[in-house]
């Protein structure tokens, strides 16, 4: 919580970010122990993280006004803009374009999706 409220605070301009701070120490750590959390996520045989989230969100949350939006419905939001943030930071500090890859497949994906489910609605 003491991490979110510093991250909070930078985002609306009360605080600047300070290396030297209490607050972004705390920061450094629960972002390596959200790392450590993933590595052993990534160690489950067979685990989709997209699914899962997936499985546990509101579709409905992502096409709302978020002023509309319940408790609820405001997570499933930021998880799905966090996922494309994370994606964002990782080929800034990598300088890589896994975000644009990742984009590509999604739209193939969706697309097959789309297919899939006009041909199971007009059967021939």
């Amino acid at each position: 919580m003491r991490s979110l409220s510093y991250v909070n605070e930078l985002l609306e301009g009360e605080r600047e970010l300070d290396h030297d701070s209490v607050s972004y120490t705390q920061l450094c750590r629960d972002v390596s122990a959200a790392f450590a959390d993933f590595a052993r996520l990534a160690m489950v045989k067979d685990l989709d993280l997209l699914h899962i989230w997936a499985a546990g969100s509101n579709t409905d949350a992502l096409s709302m006004s978020v002023d509309e939006m319940n408790t609820n419905q405001f997570r499933d939001w930021l998880a799905a803009i966090g996922l494309g943030r994370t994606l964002r930071m990782f080929d800034d500090a990598l300088h890589t374009d896994f975000e644009d890859q990742f984009d590509d497949r999604l739209q193939k994906l969706i697309e097959f999706a789309n297919e899939e489910l006009e041909d199971e609605e007009f059967p021939e």
